[in-house]
């Protein structure tokens, strides 16, 4: 509903002030995806948790590939229109919620709310206390830290290295979004449950840092397509990842899991813009000690193996329950 309101607010702005109070509301309004994300998490299973979150990872990538279209259609009939049509979605999409959701948090997990742990970082302190949690949201925010170079300087450098129109840009930017919600309809279900969800999110992390190198590399239009295609395995990493978190605390702390990883991808946009942005920037002006476009995805592939290094060495694969048995048999 909140974003619904800033979209309006966005559409009617005559201000720039009128425009950054319309995108506070919508920072507020990201708490829905930490929301829906518990949710997946309540009614999945540890065998198919790793699939229900690969489901929101869909719906992403294919939001991913028709909302640049829509928001282009659409500024053809004027600037504004994209956000009172994005207004309009949003709004059916809180109907839809507010009377068909259920609720999926038993009574029984639920906690009284406390001051102390509403906030960023109160929820990032509260996953000090599950085991393991601390290196998996370190491995998240490297991983979202490379992430963000996409957002940040995709645009600039596509037209910097190869003079792509906006037309171009938005196609890329499809693709992208397409291949991911590809693999993580087809590919994530069946290599889950014969790797794992530690193994599978090792691969996926991998697939993503080759990927950002390869960006770095490709210094004609074309081969983005290609990096693309030959890299969309990236799109297992995310989901496998949610799941293990999900795994490690109880169902009383979904939820707040689920604000503590959204408060990691916060501060990683806070950050990431500035970090890509100037070193685009130093690389691309007058006075670039070497002139390098993708210098910014080198630095993102430097983030993104460091966030495969954490979870090779750090983070622990989970035993599968015939292992455990076995094991505590011996035992």
């Amino acid at each position: 509903f909140t974003f619904a309101i800033d979209n309006l607010i966005c559409a009617i702005a005559w201000s720039y002030p009128m425009l950054f109070i319309g995108r506070v509301l919508a920072g507020i309004s990201g708490g829905s995806h930490s929301t829906a994300s518990a949710f997946i998490a309540d009614i999945s299973t540890d065998e198919n948790r790793a699939r229900n979150f690969g489901l929101l990872g869909i719906a992403f990538g294919v939001g991913f590939v028709i909302g640049p279209v829509l928001g282009g259609i659409l500024g053809e009939f004027g600037p504004r229109v994209p956000f009172f049509f994005a207004a309009g979605l949003a709004f059916a999409n809180f109907i839809v919620a507010f009377f068909f959701l259920p609720e999926t948090l038993e009574a029984k997990h639920r906690r009284p709310f406390e001051w102390r742990r509403a906030s960023p970082l109160g929820a990032l302190r509260q996953m000090r206390n599950y085991p393991g949690i601390g290196w998996l949201g370190l491995v998240f925010f490297l991983m979202m830290l490379g992430h963000m170079v996409y957002p940040s300087v995709w645009a600039f450098v596509s037209d910097y290295r190869y003079g792509w129109s906006e037309r171009q840009i938005g196609l890329s930017l499809g693709l992208f979004g397409l291949c991911g919600a590809v693999i993580m309809a087809t590919v994530l279900p069946r290599v889950v449950p014969v790797l794992g969800e530690w193994r599978t999110a090792a691969i996926g992390l991998a697939f993503t840092a080759i990927a950002a190198f390869g960006y770095a590399a490709a210094w004609q239009g074309w081969m983005i397509y290609a990096v693309i295609v030959a890299t969309c395995m990236e799109a297992l990493s995310e989901p496998p990842l949610r799941s293990l978190a999900a795994a490690q605390v109880p169902p009383s702390s979904q939820g707040e899991l689920q604000g503590a990883i959204t408060s990691l991808f916060s501060l990683t946009a806070i950050i990431a813009p500035l970090i890509y942005t100037n070193i685009f920037s130093w690389f691309t002006g007058p006075s670039a000690p070497v002139e390098f476009g993708g210098a910014s995805y080198v630095v993102a592939g430097l983030f993104l193996s460091g966030a495969l290094l954490v979870l090779v060495t750090k983070v622990r694969a989970p035993q599968s329950k015939t292992a455990a048995m076995k094991a505590a048999a011996e035992n």
